[in-house]
């Protein structure tokens, strides 16, 4: 699968591997990225080198290896497209953590990025609902997804208030 930037998922796999040891060690070393990935030396080493020959990481036979500013600056998109669609699967679509976190992993490769971006501006939409309405709730999906129908026009009048804001001022 390709998307960022023309990145395979598994490039785009070590890249965030890469980056979030680089925020656990002061040094990150192919055994390391091995043990978190539970891969055998001998794939590493073959994504390494072709991790380096993308510009991607700076990496010597048996040292250490670290992100290049192309390879951060990718790793860093990556982390934000994960951020956005776990907040999307759980804070909207109402999915547990878990299923949230695994489904974001496995569609944060393949989505457009006009789809991300669409989601992202959904995302910052329900912010200011929430900011200057006081509810994430402006649809009412919770009530929804969780009964399977619309709640009574009371409950909605209370948590959909821009689509009755102008009927209440009549």
């Amino acid at each position: 699968m390709e998307n960022i930037n023309g990145l395979s998922s598994a490039f785009q796999d070590y890249l965030l591997d890469i980056s979030k040891l680089n925020g656990e060690k002061k040094v990150v070393r192919s055994k390391d990225i091995a043990k978190m990935r539970k891969v055998k030396m001998p794939a590493v080493t073959i994504m390494l080198k072709k991790m380096e020959k993308a510009g991607l990481i700076a990496h010597e036979s048996y040292g250490y290896v670290e992100l290049t500013e192309k390879g951060r600056m990718i790793a860093e998109e990556i982390e934000k497209r994960h951020k956005v669609l776990y907040e999307f699967l759980r804070d909207i679509l109402n999915l547990p953590e878990e299923i949230a976190e695994k489904d974001a992993h496995k569609i944060e490769h393949d989505l457009d990025e006009k789809a991300i971006r669409n989601i992202s501006a959904f995302m910052e939409f329900v912010d200011l609902m929430e900011k200057q309405f006081h509810t994430r709730k402006c649809f009412c999906f919770s009530y929804f997804s969780e009964n399977g129908d619309l709640p009574d026009e009371d409950v909605c009048k209370t948590h959909l208030l821009l689509r009755f804001r102008n009927e209440n001022k009549d």
